[in-house]
């Protein structure tokens, strides 16, 4: 059986402009509840990441205030570091006298007596700003041995033997002369034999501790 729509043809507008704009609100209605779920959604998301940047910043300004309290401490050890550093080069510059005497014992031939031995450290070689720059030569003769023995070639050899001492340079002989012995007694040779110390490869440390601003 067939459908007869007995609207006028006004009023079927009518009712179709109704079921558009029907539809029409129910997509808007759509839109407007899809957005809003999407603004919950990243209003969320920026809350967490707020979250979690406030305590972030937190656990920073924590870090901060821990660093500001141990930096004392980082400056003692800073400060405890360079006078270890400062002691050890002092130590390592120190001229060994204690190993050049021992040295000294085993290449003097047994004929020799030392009647005298003189050392001057040259400035060069002193720690502090009034030492000279490393490797530079000392000024002048820094050790002098003065004794006495039988002949002269014992002199040579013990000038010979000194220039088997590391710590020793520029062995040269003041004097060799031949005093009168008593009656009875035989001559014997006085002699004068000078070296130099050989200077560091490096620069003594500087050890004048400077203030810091403040006097601190």
């Amino acid at each position: 059986m067939k459908r007869i729509n007995l609207l006028p043809p006004e009023e079927r507008a009518k009712a179709t402009r109704e079921r558009a704009l029907i539809y029409a609100i129910l997509i808007l209605v759509g839109v407007v509840v899809v957005l809003g779920l999407v603004y919950v959604k990243m209003n969320a998301d920026v809350n967490a990441k707020q979250e979690e940047l406030d305590r972030l910043n937190g656990e920073i300004a924590a870090v901060q205030r821990q660093a500001a309290e141990l930096r004392p401490y980082a400056q003692l050890q800073t400060q405890r570091t360079g006078m270890a550093e400062t002691a050890k080069a002092i130590y390592d510059a120190g001229v060994p006298f204690s190993t050049i005497l021992q040295e000294l014992s085993l290449v003097i031939p047994e004929n020799v007596r030392l009647t005298s031995l003189n050392v001057t450290v040259p400035e060069s070689m002193l720690p502090g700003e009034a030492g000279g720059e490393g490797g530079t030569g000392t000024s002048g003769a820094s050790v002098t041995f003065q004794g006495e023995t039988y002949e002269h070639t014992d002199v040579a050899e013990f000038m010979t033997r000194l220039g088997l001492i590391p710590q020793l340079m520029d062995i040269a002989l003041g004097s060799s002369t031949t005093s009168s012995g008593t009656e009875g007694s035989a001559a014997y040779k006085t002699f004068q034999v000078t070296a130099s110390l050989r200077p560091y490869l490096t620069a003594p440390p500087v050890t004048t501790l400077k203030s810091e601003e403040g006097g601190q």
